[in-house]
């Protein structure tokens, strides 16, 4: 099932990134751990205030726009940890807001299995320099599209199935700031977001 998944969201990945690395650029991997806080009705509102200020996502259609009465549980914050960039430490955090939803899903993609619930989302990736907390310095905001689908976790007492969910998930970069601002960027994710342990990230950021 989980190969399943990775074939739909390959397939499906929205074009339209940041364009692709030229012979010159440098790449360097993106690797962390995502654990994705429980969503509040206060993070579309910060979701908005990053996508107003960087006008970013402007072609984009959200869900908080078209249900405007339910904004809670359409928007997520979260902590990327233990990030390597340019053979230092940095600390990374993310915004997402999921996008209206326009993939099709033809049963014979899926073959003999039921096709897995897809999304579609934009997400904002905020990367720190790991310094002395009074220091702190950002290099940048990565804006990226995402793609993704669901799959049914391992059930735990007392969670609710979207905690223990397991996604597979891809992104591509369609802007950023500061460092960013020329990167080309694409990035997967895998695993449970909501839960203690995460999902995994890796992807590559050409600048």
């Amino acid at each position: 099932m989980k190969k399943l998944a990775a074939m739909v969201t390959g397939g499906l990945l929205l074009c339209g990134g940041a364009g692709v690395a030229t012979a010159d650029s440098r790449c360097e991997p993106f690797q962390g751990t995502l654990k994705l806080n429980l969503p509040t009705a206060t993070t579309c509102n910060d979701f908005k205030a990053v996508r107003r200020a960087e006008r970013a996502f402007e072609d984009a259609v959200f869900l908080f726009e078209v249900l405007p009465e339910t904004t809670q549980g359409l928007c997520f914050s979260g902590v990327i940890s233990d990030v390597m960039l340019e053979g230092r430490k940095v600390e990374a955090s993310s915004l997402s807001a999921f996008t209206v939803n326009q993939l099709p899903s033809p049963p014979a993609m899926c073959g003999s299995d039921p096709c897995p619930p897809m999304f579609t989302a934009a997400t904002v990736v905020t990367v720190t320099a790991n310094r002395d907390p009074r220091n702190d310095k950002e290099l940048g905001q990565i804006f990226l599209r995402d793609t993704g689908v669901v799959l049914p976790g391992t059930p735990i007492d007392g969670l609710p199935p979207f905690v223990t969910s397991f996604v597979v998930e891809q992104l591509i970069g369609v802007g950023g700031t500061k460092k960013f601002s020329k990167a080309s960027v694409s990035m997967e994710i895998v695993g449970t977001e909501f839960l203690p342990s995460g999902a995994d990230v890796k992807g590559t950021i050409c600048r």
